[in-house]
């Protein structure tokens, strides 16, 4: 009860009242996904996707707009829900882990779940990715985004929300992956994608600073920090 009233003020507090406000998210958020998630998105635009905890639908609809035609999602909140559904997108509120138990195997190309493992108990992750590899067709992709455990900044990420219950390290996460009985992993930092403006002047300083950040990090502590942002994504294939 008291999550699915913070969910309600959090859509409020964020701005996502309407579905041209959900509408506008997409737009800003675009850029981003189109340069961390176009390998990582199944080639064919008839491809079976699946969004686990989809919001307001910010994610489905930029796979419309590039052109999927089977994408569709679950949320248990109602007020995320009708969001989605007002704009047309094939959404049901329903608890989305036990949607997927409900969908035979081998039945997606792709799922996606943006911020939604940092909400589980680690029992209730491990069941989630054994659900997501059945799921799964072979090759098909898990599509991830969380906080960042092996950043120095998490804490931005892990605790902006009060229902966050743990960050995940780039070794954890491979070892869970590899456990569910997934092949492959890559992350991807979201630091450059998401710079919007002045790219050609912005992006080269990130990097440099980034790397001379690594650096101080290692001299320091002697860690080997590659993934600075407080979030990180991540795919995982069968």
């Amino acid at each position: 009860m008291h999550g699915a009233a913070y969910y309600t003020y959090q859509a409020t507090a964020r701005g996502l009242n309407t579905s041209a406000d959900v509408d506008a998210l997409t737009a800003l958020m675009a850029p981003t996904y189109q340069r961390l998630l176009t390998s990582w998105l199944p080639p064919q635009r008839d491809a079976l996707i699946y969004e686990i905890a989809c919001g307001p639908g910010v994610m489905l609809r930029y796979l419309r707009q590039q052109g999927y035609t089977h994408a569709s999602g679950s949320d248990s909140a109602e007020c995320q829900t009708v969001l989605a559904r007002s704009a047309g997108l094939a959404v049901i509120q329903a608890d989305s882990l036990e949607e997927l138990k409900r969908h035979p195997a081998e039945n997606w190309d792709c799922l996606i779940a943006i911020d939604f493992i940092e909400h589980l108990r680690k029992d209730v992750l491990i069941e989630f990715l054994a659900q997501c590899h059945r799921t799964l067709k072979p090759g098909g992709s898990l599509i991830l985004r969380a906080p960042n455990g092996d950043s120095p900044f998490v804490g931005r990420n892990l605790f902006n929300d009060i229902t966050h219950v743990w960050a995940y390290t780039s070794i954890a996460t491979r070892a869970l992956l590899g456990m569910a009985g997934f092949q492959r992993v890559e992350f991807a930092d979201e630091s450059v994608a998401s710079v919007r403006r002045h790219r050609w002047l912005k992006v080269p300083l990130m990097r440099l600073s980034q790397a001379i950040l690594r650096r101080l990090i290692h001299a320091a502590t002697r860690e080997d920090v590659r993934w600075l942002h407080p979030s990180i994504y991540l795919c995982a294939w069968k």
